[in-house]
């Protein structure tokens, strides 16, 4: 059951979708406290503006101390302010890059601020764009001239280390002593982030809406092959962006939430995309397409319980949108679902323990194993990834691959750690991420010892390159862990031989 704080919370973002002129009566009541937790959960989705657009002005929330009203007004405007100005720099950016003769289909971020009453209040700190292969040399040129800078934090683990390795010009022909590329795309990242060191302007380029390599949401990208084909236009402030067509981003933005929910949570907001969404291109979107998309791809029953939150919550309705029901007969039962969406925040971060948690899930969604091997074979990926992933994620591991060994150990200690304090203040990674394993199941979202199929669509080729990328990782975990032993014994000897000479 979620608390009477949550209630509230989800009561003003009903008023804030559906532009409510009176104030909700959920809020009524609420002490002092709960007031703060309530704007606590506001920011943690962020949607701290949308709720002081609808409470700034209410009774309620005049009678809290006049410092703390002050400092969630602060806040607030701080939010649209910084949205204002990102939402311009965008267009004057994405005008640019289209004179060049690339037309990126812009997802998310702009795309769903548009679809709410009070778009600049639905926060985003950077804009998506998915782009062709082909061009990306072009659109890496563009961005690096403007000033920007390449964010590899944001790459795909083994994309950072490609494009690092790829010094040369991408659209410069290969020399006569380099070795010819099997394909056009070998060196080109699935995604590469770059940011403005002045403006703070930041944006994720796609070449990929799903990371090829990921065996848990890798296999998504099969529905998205020819959006290219069927752009669909939009106006933003009196300019036109190309995005997905309205069937297919409504389907991407559940298989984005998918993603996340995988990685540590997906947040209300998410929802409340979806819902805009249907809101305003319902009658638009193919349904029969929509739900034949969600069958294959395993995302029915996630899909009927995360708009049963909206009907419950959000003031959502199938009819008045003019979207169809799934003719599967699913019976929803959202709350669990809604107690983790409320608990993770807008990106899955509100907790070390939700975060370290995520390669459990993973784990999970890849094998489909019972609980017990998930934990173990989800802390097993934790502590030893793979070592691109520990290349980019500890520096000097990347300028000294001899302290690779390192970098895993301290890793080690990290986890063990966090696992020490989560005993004393919230949940670890391993309970967080068996609970959460559980919802997967409850949701229809993994394969069960119950229900042996070969999950998510995956053809022959598939399933014998994700055995060989276990075969090649299990192997390559084995000779880490031995080296690790062995650095281990070294140093334990030293230790002893040092104490058996200072003895004499």
């Amino acid at each position: 059951m979620i608390t009477e704080t949550e209630t509230a919370f989800l009561a003003v973002i009903r008023a804030f979708l559906t532009e409510e002129k009176a104030a909700p009566a959920e809020i009524e009541g609420l002490t002092e406290k709960q007031w703060n937790h309530l704007f606590v959960l506001a920011s943690r989705h962020s949607l701290l503006a949308a709720v002081y657009d609808v409470v700034g002005k209410t009774p309620a929330f005049l009678q809290l101390p006049a410092e703390f009203r002050g400092q969630i007004k602060m806040q607030a405007m701080q939010s649209v302010m910084q949205q204002v100005s990102r939402t311009a720099l965008f267009l004057a950016d994405e005008k640019e890059l289209e004179k060049t003769g690339i037309q990126p289909l812009v997802m998310k971020g702009i795309v769903c601020r548009s679809l709410y009453p009070k778009p600049d209040l639905r926060p985003s700190g950077d804009e998506d764009l998915l782009i062709q292969a082909k061009d990306f040399a072009a659109v890496d040129t563009y961005f690096v001239k403007k000033g920007f800078v390449r964010d590899k934090q944001w790459a795909g683990s083994g994309d950072a280390e490609v494009w690092k390795r790829e010094k040369r010009d991408l659209s410069k022909k290969p020399q006569q002593s380099e070795k010819p590329h099997d394909s056009e795309t070998d060196a080109i990242p699935e995604e590469m982030g770059y940011i403005h060191p002045k403006t703070g302007a930041f944006y994720e380029i796609h070449t990929s809406l799903f990371s090829r390599t990921s065996s848990a949401y890798g296999y998504l990208n099969h529905a998205f092959s020819n959006v290219f084909e069927h752009p669909s236009q939009m106006e933003v402030q009196g300019q036109i962006i190309y995005t997905l067509e309205e069937t297919h981003h409504l389907f991407y933005l559940l298989c984005h939430s998918f993603k996340h929910f995988l990685h540590g949570g997906v947040g209300i907001r998410q929802i409340c995309d979806m819902v805009q969404m249907i809101r305003t291109y319902g009658s638009k979107i193919d349904w029969k397409m929509f739900w034949r998309l969600c069958e294959q791809y395993h995302m029915t029953c996630f899909c009927i319980n995360m708009l049963d939150i909206g009907e419950r919550y959000l003031g959502f309705s199938y009819e008045e949108s003019g979207a169809v029901r799934c003719t599967k007969k699913i019976r929803p039962d959202s709350e669990a679902l809604l107690t983790d969406i409320l608990d993770a925040g807008a990106f899955g971060k509100s907790s070390a323990g939700r975060i370290h948690s995520a390669n459990i899930t993973l784990y999970a969604a890849e094998t489909g194993v019972n609980e017990r091997k998930t934990g173990t074979g989800g802390v097993w990926k934790s502590l030893f990834p793979e070592s691109s992933y520990i290349r980019n994620t500890y520096p000097y591991a990347a300028k000294h691959p001899c302290l690779i060994p390192a970098a895993y150990a301290q890793r080690i200690f990290k986890w063990m750690r966090q696992q020490h304090h989560a005993g004393r203040e919230q949940k670890s990674s391993l309970e967080v991420g068996t609970e959460r394993v559980a919802l997967l199941k409850k949701y229809d979202m993994i394969r069960t010892a119950e229900d042996p199929r070969e999950g998510k669509n995956r053809n022959p080729k598939q399933k014998k390159e994700k055995a060989e990328r276990n075969t090649a990782k299990s192997r390559a975990a084995s000779k880490m862990r031995l080296k690790f032993l062995k650095s281990d014994e070294r140093t334990k000897g030293g230790a002893h031989a040092g104490r058996t000479q200072r003895g004499k």
